[in-house]
This record gives C-alpha cells, sequence and structure tokens, in this order.
C-alpha cells in the first residue's frame, strides 16, 4: 500500500481544531482512495501528546516522511517542522502536494522544490479536497512525477 504524509503546522496556528481536521479530512481522503495515511497530529499533537520528547517527535516524522510515496503539504500557516518535512521529501525524491488558500503569498524557495507535482489554491475546505480528489485521481506511484500540463 502507497504510504502518504500529511503535512501542516501543529505549533501556534490561528484555529488548531479546524486545521487539525482540514488535515484529519485529507488523511480520509487518501484513505478512501486506498491510500495509507499518515497525519503526525494523531500520534504526536503537541497538546494532546506533551510527554512525547521533542526528539522522539523528530525521529518518528522524519522516519513516516522519507517512507512515504508521496507528501500533501498545508502551507496555510508558517512552520519550521514543515519546511523541514519538505526538505526530507526533497532529498528522498518524494513528490509533493501544496495546498493553500487562494491570495496566500507562499516563498518562492518551497514552490521551487523539484518534486512538487501541484499547487492546489482553495476557496475554503470542500474546494480543496475536492482539486485534491481530481489530481490523486491522475498520480501514480509508479511514476509519481505529473506531467507539467497537471500542475496546478
Amino acid at each position: 500500500m502507497y504510504k502518504i504524509y500529511v503535512s501542516g503546522a501543529l505549533t501556534n496556528v490561528e484555529n488548531p481544531t479546524e486545521t487539525k481536521a482540514l488535515y484529519e479530512k485529507i488523511g480520509f481522503l487518501c484513505e478512501e482512495i486506498g491510500l495509507q495515511a499518515y497525519v503526525p497530529h494523531k500520534q504526536t499533537d503537541p497538546v494532546n501528546n506533551p510527554d512525547i520528547s521533542p526528539r522522539e517527535v523528530f525521529e518518528q516524522d522524519k522516519y513516516q516522511v522519507s517512507n512515504s510515496h508521496l507528501v500533501i503539504a498545508y502551507l496555510g500557516s508558517l512552520s519550521f517542522g514543515v519546511g523541514m518535512e519538505l526538505a526530507f521529501a526533497e532529498t528522498n525524491n518524494i513528490p509533493i502536494i501544496f495546498l493553500y488558500q487562494t491570495g496566500k503569498k507562499i516563498s518562492r524557495f518551497p514552490r521551487g522544490i523539484p518534486t512538487v507535482i501541484a499547487e492546489i489554491q482553495f476557496h475554503d475546505h470542500e474546494d480543496a479536497l475536492n482539486q485534491l480528489k481530481n489530481i490523486l485521481a491522475k498520480w501514480n506511484p509508479e511514476h509519481p512525477q505529473l506531467p507539467l500540463s497537471a500542475r496546478q
């Protein structure tokens, strides 16, 4: 089964409940189409699992990213952790899909990662999930790079 890592900020997010719900919906969408999703906050949430050490979080999330077939990253909040996860994905030649709200300014540095296969700009979470479902339907894990025309 193909493994998907759902990346997104967990620390100092404005609407943590709503944001985590989006990550979970992304995970559910992946599961519905036969992919195995790893949603970090379900294992190492800084609020719900404060007893897990920073080193354990680092080791677990690095392992999960490095052993994924695809990373789906929400870029709605600034996060050192997400940046590091994207670097691990790029280093391991793992394809990446970005999601962020329409009109949100995103740094060119992560957008320039060569393994980014799609950028989804969305109006609301339903729109994000619909666009993601369409892209995942085109994604072939055996040939993970979508044709350039499929990139958003």
